[in-house]
């Protein structure tokens, strides 16, 4: 007769260890991982030793001394996957890190075409828009061939809002994107948000969450947003620009992580302020080109000034 298998789980550093069954089997011990832990056999037992601690019989049966070993092969297999999911998001930290750093390099060519950086917006009136910055800017340098550093730039946000990790997807479904970086402690984007909504029935909006304005207070609110499913993130992103906002939910280390590579993403590309608006061509969007559909149609769908020369 077949023994039963041993089913291992670690969840931070509680390990669980169920026979018979992942989900619904008995539970044969729960235990908390410490510093430098180790497991091994000694005279048909499984002994669990880590620092500071006295040893801990785990299981044991002179009757069947195979079943201590199939327990210490479950028990090592599940401290394997754990470290490779480690070494994973590590190394998508690090890598995303490093990509962004290497956009220091287009930081001055990015600062020379970008003309609407911080610039407040305020309104006339509970119903209006935001006041807009000078009327002739879409017809400035912005209509240009689109630089390898803004070409660059494009494709790394593309690339982050395609890992579902890094954003929250307000509106999908359109051939355009917009990708914006805001803080949602931050006024001015607060501000946006109703702007946001209405251009979000034309094009895709993208949202980078940053912790620029509101640090620690921005980061409790943001990263239970970016630990949730990306199909539930907008309803929790919203959710944070009720009066009185809704209260966090438990983070994770997944969205610590992923605030964190955009909080770097934000610097090494040089923005100054927030909200900051970047189309998919990767040219800075100036916030006259919000002030109805047509200008921000006329904006996405300009043809570059050299093309038009020809």
């Amino acid at each position: 007769m077949h023994s039963k298998p041993f089913f291992t789980h670690l969840i931070g550093n509680l390990m669980t260890t169920r026979i018979g069954d992942a989900d619904r089997g008995s539970v044969l011990f729960t235990c908390s991982l410490g510093k430098e832990p180790h497991f091994f056999i000694r005279q048909n037992s499984l002994i669990f030793r880590q620092k500071h601690q006295k040893d801990l019989v785990l299981f044991s049966d002179s009757e069947s001394p195979d079943k201590a070993q199939h327990l210490l092969n479950a028990l090592t297999e599940a401290l394997v996957r754990r470290q490779k999911t480690k070494l994973f998001w590590r190394n998508l930290f690090f890598g995303l890190s490093l990509l962004a750093l290497l956009a220091i390099g287009s930081h001055g060519l990015l600062s020379e075409t970008h003309t609407t950086d911080n610039t407040p917006l305020t309104r006339t009136d509970s119903a209006s828009a935001p006041l807009l910055p000078e009327e002739h800017a879409i017809e400035k340098s912005l209509m240009q061939e689109p630089s390898p550093a803004l070409t660059t730039l494009a494709h790394n946000l593309r690339d982050a809002a395609q890992r579902k990790i890094f954003t929250v997807p307000l509106t999908t479904g359109h051939s355009r994107t917009i990708y914006v970086f805001l803080d949602p402690l931050c006024p001015h984007c607060r501000d946006l948000e109703p702007t946001l909504e209405a251009i979000g029935k034309k094009v895709n909006i993208e949202i980078f969450p940053v912790s620029l304005i509101g640090k620690k207070a921005t980061a409790e609110q943001v990263i239970p947003v970016l630990c949730a499913s990306p199909e539930h993130r907008k309803a929790l992103w919203h959710s944070l620009f009720d009066d009185p906002p809704l209260t966090p939910s438990a983070s994770c280390d997944i969205g610590e992580k992923a605030l964190a590579v955009n909080d770097k993403a934000f610097s090494a590309y040089g923005f100054r302020g927030t909200p900051q608006l970047i189309s998919d061509d990767g040219r800075p969007i100036p916030f006259s080109a919000l002030k109805n559909e047509d200008t921000l149609s006329s904006f996405m769908n300009a043809e570059p000034q050299e093309k038009k020369d020809e």
